[in-house]
This record gives structure tokens, C-alpha cells and sequence, in this order.
């Protein structure tokens, strides 16, 4: 890089040949050119941004259910939240489409909760009800395995026209958890998802399976069904 204070040629703004030309404060600058490209477009890249970004935005929709599921994997990793783990577990799940640039998720197999806490069976999806989605369930596990009574059973629907995540709850003994959606979903179609969070308040071992369970720890997530509301 140079600097002038005289330019015989007068003050030089842009590039010129391999040199460009600046000036800062009344005095003229001239550097090399950098011809990288700071905004590269390879067939690679392009994927890779396009799946970042479906990843966000499935997210920010998701920003409720995820801030459960995935709330003990972020915990106490600096600047980490639920949706950066998120976004890295699902990212590869992001199909990309090259003629369209388009990224869209594999919904049957995303993450949206991890843990070791004892799942339950999920079964008969219903979309029968207005403006809601009833979901069987059934716990097979006894606290002998660390599935207790007041564990909490989530189900989440997502409606990808609308954009939007709503959220059912039980208990584990329970039979069915409802998640009554927006009136706006009607005729829409969703993804349903499910999984159980523990209900112990310290960190408890389950013996006979060497297994420790922190307050909050959930279990894997498990696709449930794809329906239309009615």
C-alpha cells in the first residue's frame, strides 16, 4: 500500500488495473487489488449457505419447543443456545435442491430434543377434532428404569404455511396429549413430533443402569405423524 499528499494525476478513486485508489482524510492511498471474491457462489457453498438458512428459520419457528428439548445440550457451553445446537444436529437434514436453491427439511428425522431420559410410546395420531392433534401414549417404563409419574410429555406440531410451532402437554401416566392449534391452520398440513422431560430436581442415578439424570434432560425426539388440521 502507498500514500500521497500530491497526485500529479489528481485524487484517484477506484481500480485501475491491479491498483486501487482511495482517498481517507485528504491523503491519496493506493493498494494492491484483491481480486477474491468475498462472496463466493460454488455449487458447494451455495448448498451450504441454503441449508444454513432453512436450518434458521426451521429455528426461529421452532423456538419453543426446541428451547425445551434441546435446553441441557446448550447448557453451560459458552455461546451456545438451543438454536445453534439445533442448526448443527439438523443442518445435514436440509435437502438441498440446486435447480431451485432451495433448502427444505427432512422432517421424519429431525432432532428436536436429546437426552437419556426414558422415552414413551407414541401411536394413533388423530386429526379428526377440530383445530387439533390427539396423540396416544403409552409409558411401558417403570422408575426402576428412571421414567417417573410427573414426567412431562411434549408434543409439538408444525405448520410449515403458517410458519408456526404449536405445543401439547401430559403427564406420563396419561392416555393422550392434545395440542389445540390456531384457527389459521385449518386444512393445513403439519408435522407432529413428541418427547418426555424428566421430572427429577437434582441429579439423580438410576440405579441398576448407571444412567444420571439432570433436572430438565429429556428424551430423544420421536416423529409421531404428518396430518391435516381439521
Amino acid at each position: 500500500m502507498a500514500k500521497t499528499n500530491k497526485n500529479i494525476l489528481g485524487d484517484q478513486s477506484g481500480k485501475i488495473g491491479k491498483v486501487v485508489g482511495r482517498v481517507v482524510n485528504g491523503v491519496q492511498i493506493f493498494s494492491a487489488y484483491n481480486d477474491h471474491n468475498s462472496n463466493p457462489r460454488t455449487p458447494k457453498q451455495l448448498a451450504a449457505r441454503a441449508r444454513f438458512k432453512a436450518a434458521m428459520r426451521l429455528a426461529r419457528a421452532l423456538n419453543g419447543i426446541i428451547n425445551i428439548g434441546l435446553h441441557n445440550s446448550a447448557s453451560g457451553v459458552p455461546l451456545t443456545s438451543p438454536t445453534n445446537i439445533f442448526s448443527r444436529r439438523n443442518n445435514r437434514l436440509m435437502q438441498y435442491d440446486a435447480a431451485s436453491g432451495i433448502a427444505t427439511p427432512d422432517y421424519e428425522h429431525l432432532i428436536l430434543s436429546e437426552g437419556r431420559t426414558p422415552y414413551v410410546e407414541f401411536s394413533n395420531a388423530s386429526f379428526e377434532e377440530s383445530q387439533a392433534v390427539k396423540v396416544s401414549i403409552n409409558s411401558p417404563l417403570t422408575p426402576e428404569f428412571g421414567a417417573y409419574d410427573d414426567d412431562v410429555v411434549y408434543v409439538a406440531a408444525y405448520c410449515p404455511d403458517r410458519d408456526e410451532c404449536s405445543i401439547g402437554t401430559a403427564k406420563r401416566t396419561d392416555t393422550t396429549v392434545t395440542d389445540t392449534v390456531p384457527p389459521n391452520w385449518v386444512g393445513k398440513t403439519v408435522y407432529v413430533w413428541g418427547f418426555v422431560m424428566t421430572s427429577v430436581e437434582e441429579i439423580l442415578l438410576v440405579e441398576g443402569t448407571g444412567v444420571k439424570l439432570h433436572p430438565g434432560e429429556c428424551s430423544p425426539t420421536s416423529y409421531i405423524a404428518t396430518g391435516t388440521i381439521a
